[in-house]
């Protein structure tokens, strides 16, 4: 009964949640193109501009297919949205770590 609730409510939620922080990262990201993001400017440095430029589309992307993971796919499968959106986010924490 308890697991059943987990998996109908909370779950959907969470992930709804994450969706919801994705989004608002992507939208930053592509606000700040010629802002001072952190330490960094993304206007002199053309690589850190691609790479925000690259994780906000697939931020958007992995948004969307969550969206739609959510809607028409049982809630075990929202497992997929919170990997590539956790793997995007590392990859650019990565990047712009190792430029």
């Amino acid at each position: 009964m308890i697991k059943e609730l987990i998996m109908n409510i909370i779950v959907p939620i969470a992930v709804a949640i994450f969706i919801g922080l994705l989004i608002i990262l992507a939208v930053y990201l592509l606000t700040h193109l010629n802002k001072s993001f952190l330490i960094f400017n993304p206007a002199a440095t053309p690589r850190l501009r691609a790479s925000m430029i690259i994780t906000s589309i697939l931020l958007l992307v992995t948004c969307l297919g969550g969206i739609l993971i959510l809607i028409f796919l049982p809630a075990k499968m929202n497992l997929i949205t919170l990997i590539v959106g956790s793997m995007v986010t590392a990859g650019f924490a990565l990047a712009i770590n190792f430029k």
